[in-house]
């Protein structure tokens, strides 16, 4: 499997549109012996192949593609950060805590910010409890206050661990306010 499996990841490279498309669908039916190794190509320079690793990982919908999509949220093609916020949106409602999460830090870009709006977004849509959650957050998203939308998120944060009975989170942002 490991030769065959290699072929394919090298497949995602070829020159020929037909060719990437047929290794990338055949690697989302080998799934999850794949993922790793499609985990791996999306720290690559060649765009190209870190777009069919992204693409065939949104299709593949492993929880454990989380982190990566949520980096992938940071990269400079907009095209890269569409697939990752769909490939969060595709994991649904498992996504919604590390989106938090991640948008507790005042640093992250302007692009992952867009992305995390739809990814919310999306996964409130149909679900009162968690856009009652969120709301405040997807509004925030849409100012350019990162200060206080690391608030908003790390509320948001508490309000889903104790909507979901989690314990608080020890190294989230302390909440204030309320």
């Amino acid at each position: 499997m490991d030769e065959y499996l290699e072929k394919l990841l090298t497949g995602l490279g070829s020159g020929d549109g037909l060719a990437k498309k047929r290794a990338r669908e055949t690697l989302v039916l080998v799934g999850d012996q794949a993922v790793p190794r499609l985990h791996a190509l999306l720290a690559g320079s060649d765009k190209s192949v870190r777009w069919e690793a992204a693409k065939a990982l949104g299709a593949v919908i492993d929880p454990g593609s989380v982190d990566a999509f949520l980096k992938l949220l940071d990269d400079p093609s907009s095209d890269l950060r569409w697939l990752a916020a769909t490939g969060l949106i595709e994991l649904g409602p498992r996504s919604v805590r590390p989106v938090l999460r991640s948008l507790t830090d005042p640093s992250v870009p302007r692009g992952h910010l867009e992305m995390s709006h739809r990814v919310l977004g999306e996964l409130a849509t149909g679900n009162d409890v968690l856009a009652g959650i969120v709301r405040p957050v997807v509004e925030m998203l849409g100012r350019n206050d990162r200060g206080v939308i690391a608030a908003t998120a790390a509320r948001a944060l508490s309000d889903f661990d104790r909507a979901t009975g989690r314990p608080p989170d020890p190294d989230a942002a302390p909440v204030t306010g309320g």
